[in-house]
């Protein structure tokens, strides 16, 4: 016994639309990067809080890490924030904006229906590598920065949403093809 399948309706709505059935993989990277991008916002204002949270806090201590010993060679004395503070901040902001990424990437941009446990364990992965990357590249983001802008605070926003930038080279290619796969379903005879 056959059944009819109409492709129109197992498309959802969002992908059912000449443009994104013609370039399925830019659509599909339109709406990774949109996604990207409205998480972008509350990553930012989560960056900007925890600065201010952990500079009332005093928070001064930094373990010995050699990441974190980078950090330190390469920041701007003239900074608002304590090095500490920048570290941490910068570190549990860019964890909370690949938590949100992922949910909304997944359900939305990639419609992955791979096993969720893998896809978690593979995201904590990247969002390991993404905080030691951007270890590497936002110190050298934020001296640039410090070049063109004087406010410190000017400088910190900026180079935040630099470094975000930056990272969705090697982000979004990870998702897509590693983390977020859609699995075929064998259809049954």
């Amino acid at each position: 016994m056959t059944q009819n399948h109409d492709p129109k309706k197992q498309i959802p709505r969002l992908d059912n639309h000449t443009f994104a059935r013609n370039h399925k993989e830019f659509w599909i990277f339109l709406k990774a990067f949109v996604l990207g991008t409205l998480v972008a916002g509350p990553e930012l204002a989560i960056y900007i809080w925890l600065c201010n949270w952990f500079t009332r806090l005093q928070v001064t201590y930094l373990p010995n890490f050699f990441l974190f010993d980078l950090i330190l060679r390469n920041i701007d004395e003239s900074a608002a924030h304590g090095p500490a503070v920048l570290v941490y901040a910068f570190i549990l902001s860019t964890f909370a904006g690949q938590v949100a990424t992922f949910i909304l990437t997944r359900k939305f941009a990639f419609r992955a229906n791979c096993n969720v446990a893998l896809a978690t364990f593979l995201t904590l992965c990247l969002m390991v590598f993404t905080v030691i990357a951007n270890g590497f590249v936002g110190p050298t983001i934020v001296m640039l920065m410090s070049r063109v802008f004087a406010s410190p605070n000017t400088i910190q926003v900026t180079s935040k949403v630099l470094s975000m930038m930056v990272s969705m080279v090697w982000r979004y290619p990870a998702a897509r093809f590693v983390i977020h796969r859609v699995v075929k379903k064998e259809k049954e005879a």
